[in-house]
């Protein structure tokens, strides 16, 4: 029996390394450690960086290109060839303006032949641009799509948090109703003890018989196994729960019990209006169609001209020595083209046909998504209303079984019943509290599901 309470009191009470936590800590905690959460976060900034990259198409394009060469030429001797000379051609009997035409000629035609070494030296640039006028709406529509693409993964993030926090809230009552389970077991064990030492010493002054003893010592004996189940179950969830919040090689003490006092007061009608309007797939689903009405414009797009500005502006130097920085030469040209599809051999027709029977399909789905919401809302409000009932129902079955407790004991001790009907009166007070348990965490769990379906915003 201590054993049993000091395992108990372990399991329940704060530790040195302990962390206590109330609800609200908890979802905390799980957003800011979930990996998947994480990746989705990564996956909305990745499609953010998308729709700035189609977006920066609507700017001109501008590249700058540039180089240097050096080029240094050895000819082998068997390429130089060599020139007559004009000048020592001439006879005395020339005139000063037959040498100077003969000099000039020799000097001209020593320019054709290469020199056995030659060393060239360029230096370029060029500067270009191109600008889109019209692509056929395909450039809009193409920033279009990336940016609704962008939102949808916006809202899948969203959606996504919105499962982390309802599956912590699932898990922390859970883990508290396994907790609250163990104490109930405990507290029925610790009434089969005192029970027990009460029949004995009675057994021991002759009062009862010896069945009477036997009968008490089993039910400590048939109720300490399940003690012992329900104490590992309590272990096990924490230990899940603290895995689910990424703690680990920690002891957790959650503050926050079940409550059913926060719940609002929800109509039917007004919940399925409440989900059409709000729920996130719904608009997942929306963002889905208006991407196929948009790629739909898109090929139709194929259809039209495309027109763009294109402009270029080179500037070189180049001298047999250097690169002088005021010996330059330009160059510049400005165009605009044109481009229009005549025959594709039936594809862009193929293509516009194939993104209209895209978007029905996307219609259809929505359509159907939107029927399955209505669904799904009604379904967790019934279910709703009902575990509401259940919890009034066991409160007062368990309100019923103390009672009836209390009058087993009374008659007992009175020698008006026998044993057996104090026993089964223990047993039914120890059911009663497990199922009223088990009703509030039901009732708790439907409410937040019944928000969830809403299209709420869990927190």
């Amino acid at each position: 029996m201590k054993k049993i309470i000091l395992i108990t009191l372990l399991m329940v009470s704060i530790g040195l390394s302990a962390v206590e936590l109330n609800l609200e800590e908890s979802v905390r905690m799980a957003i800011e450690s979930n990996k998947s959460l994480q990746k989705a976060k990564d996956e909305v900034e990745k499609y953010r960086y998308e729709y700035n990259t189609v977006r920066g198409n609507l700017f001109p394009q501008v590249t700058f290109s540039g180089g240097y060469m050096f080029k240094h030429t050895n000819l082998p001797d068997s390429a130089i060839l060599e020139m007559p000379s004009l000048s020592s051609m001439l006879d005395s009997t020339a005139t000063e303006n037959d040498n100077l035409i003969a000099e000039y000629l020799d000097n001209a035609l020593g320019g054709f032949m290469p020199s056995q070494e030659n060393s060239e030296y360029s230096l370029a640039g060029s500067i270009q641009m191109s600008q889109a006028i019209f692509l056929g709406g395909k450039l809009i529509n193409g920033i279009s799509v990336a940016s609704k693409l962008y939102h949808l993964q916006e809202k899948r993030y969203y959606l996504e948090e919105q499962n982390i926090i309802f599956a912590t809230k699932d898990l922390y009552y859970k883990t508290k109703l396994a907790i609250e389970l163990a104490k109930i077991q405990a507290a029925a064990l610790e009434f089969a003890n005192l029970y027990y030492k009460q029949v004995n010493d009675m057994y021991t002054e002759g009062l009862v018989s010896e069945y009477d003893n036997l009968r008490a010592e089993l039910e400590v004996k048939k109720i300490h196994p399940q003690v012992l189940e329900a104490e590992k179950n309590a272990q096990l969830a924490l230990q899940s729960f603290a895995n689910h919040l990424g703690l680990k090689d920690s002891d957790l003490v959650l503050k926050d019990d079940i409550k059913l006092d926060d719940m609002q007061v929800i109509e039917l009608e007004d919940a399925i209006s409440s989900g059409l309007d709000n729920r996130m797939e719904l608009e997942l689903s929306a963002i889905g169609v208006e991407v196929s009405k948009v790629m739909l414009r898109y090929e139709k797009g194929n259809f039209l001209p495309n027109i763009a500005i294109t402009a270029d502006y080179n500037f070189f130097g180049m001298d047999s020595e250097k690169i002088e920085s005021d010996d330059w030469g330009n160059n510049y040209s400005v165009g605009i083209g044109f481009s229009m599809p005549l025959f594709t051999g039936g594809a862009n027709t193929y293509k516009m046909k194939k993104a209209k029977h895209t978007l029905h399909q996307s219609e259809l789905d929505h359509e159907t998504l939107m029927e399955m919401v209505e669904l799904d809302v009604r379904n967790s409000y019934l279910q709703w209303q009902a575990d509401l009932e259940k919890v009034d129902n066991q409160k007062q079955n368990q309100e019923l079984a103390e009672m009836g407790l209390k009058i087993a004991q009374a008659r007992y001790e009175n020698q008006v019943s026998n044993q057996l009907e104090l026993i089964d009166a223990q047993l039914q007070v120890k059911t009663a509290r497990l199922s009223y348990m088990n009703a509030q965490y039901a009732a708790v769990i439907s409410y937040e599901k019944l928000l969830k379906a809403m299209g709420k915003t869990l927190k």
